[in-house]
């Protein structure tokens, strides 16, 4: 007798192969490729056994389904795309876990990208990502370039922008006024007594939310009566915090409280004041802008901003979603901002002052883009 050849079972005869294809999933599990096509659109038009016998094949086979041919049979390819400054921000990656959450939901998925405050680097993710066709695209923040608006602009898909406001969407923003925010911050000192408000900005990764803190703080403590204030620039970290009090310490200026423009700076000016023995708020308040977790952790409390950054993120999601839906979206969608004042600046004996008046009718609303 001779020797029989060996019979491969059909999934091994798969598995050795280098693709595993529409074909073989329906020809392993005994239907057409059309009604493979289907289960994985999700059509009502399969049986539930059918459709359970196909998803299983799917599983043994590993078959991965081809986006690209989908997305040029359907127009879609479920994938939205975002840009963001640095993943290693809380600021951020709260935003992007918001917008992940409401997308998973509806069957579509993120594609990340880092521009480090690089305008260059973020032309280039963008145009990196248009080329493979994403259904809608994410940016942070509404100032750019004259080549990252036209390439967003002539994109032809979904825009949000995130993070601050404008009247001039390139389509949709979500966000909060970061201008706003700065100024109901030193209205809160005012009304407590500090008359000498320095605020300290950075040096470095200088952004519209940034801009539009300093550009608050300049406004409102040069309309208040008898306010002194001065602006210190370090960098964005627990380091640059503490070197700002080094330097208002070092000055020969008398500082009654230090407004940080985020609250890694502040922390590290609160570090600071413990190394030197510094009484915060009676000698020192301070305040950040954020309300990272570690704000309402820290000794003493951290007063600061609170921004609903989950808030952003899905919000940011559901205009996508809603909009790839053929739904309208109001073009600004403001999601506010709370102030959380706490013992930073929360002082035990407060001077008797009359609160110098700040007009309220110049209160910006939405800076221009």
């Amino acid at each position: 007798m001779g020797i029989q050849p060996h019979r491969r079972h059909f999934s091994e005869e798969v598995q050795l192969g280098s693709t595993v294809r529409l074909s073989d999933v329906a020809r392993r599990a005994e239907v057409g490729v059309g009604t493979v096509s289907r289960v994985l659109n999700g059509s009502a038009k399969v049986s539930a056994a059918t459709r359970q016998k196909v998803l299983a094949t799917i599983a043994e086979l590993g078959y991965i389904p081809n986006s690209i041919a989908q997305s040029l049979a359907g127009n879609r390819t479920r994938l939205i795309a975002a840009i963001i400054p640095a993943i290693g921000y809380t600021q951020h990656s709260e935003i992007i876990q918001g917008m992940a959450d409401v997308l998973d939901a509806h069957g579509m998925n993120l594609m990340i990208g880092t521009s480090g405050h690089s305008d260059e680097v973020q032309l280039r993710l963008i145009k990196a990502f248009l080329a493979r066709r994403p259904d809608a695209i994410y940016v942070t923040g509404v100032r750019h370039t004259k080549d990252v608006r036209s390439a967003l602009e002539q994109s032809g898909i979904p825009v949000v922008e995130g993070s601050n406001l404008t009247s001039s969407p390139i389509d949709v923003v979500v966000g909060y006024s970061n201008f706003n925010a700065i100024v109901d911050l030193i209205r809160l000192l005012i009304d407590s007594g500090y008359r000498r408000i320095w605020h300290v900005t950075v040096t470095k990764d200088f952004n519209d939310r940034i801009d539009d803190r300093l550009a608050g703080f300049s406004w409102v403590t040069s309309r208040a009566t008898g306010v002194e204030a001065n602006v210190i620039r370090c960098e964005n970290s627990f380091d640059g915090g503490a070197a700002a009090v080094r330097q208002a310490l070092a000055s020969n200026l008398r500082v009654e409280a230090l407004t940080f423009a985020t609250d890694v700076m502040a922390v590290g000016g609160l570090l600071e004041c413990q190394r030197q023995g510094i009484d915060v708020p009676e000698q020192l308040a301070i305040a950040g802008f954020d309300d990272l977790g570690i704000a309402a952790s820290i000794n003493p409390s951290l007063t600061t901003v609170k921004i609903d950054r989950f808030g952003i993120g899905r919000k940011a999601a559901e205009i996508i979603v809603n909009r790839l839906q053929g739904n309208h979206c109001a073009q600004v969608v403001d999601v506010g901002f709370k102030l959380v004042e706490r013992d930073s600046t929360r002082r035990v004996r407060r001077v008797a002052r009359q609160a110098p008046e700040v007009p309220l009718s110049c209160h910006l609303q939405i800076p221009e883009g």
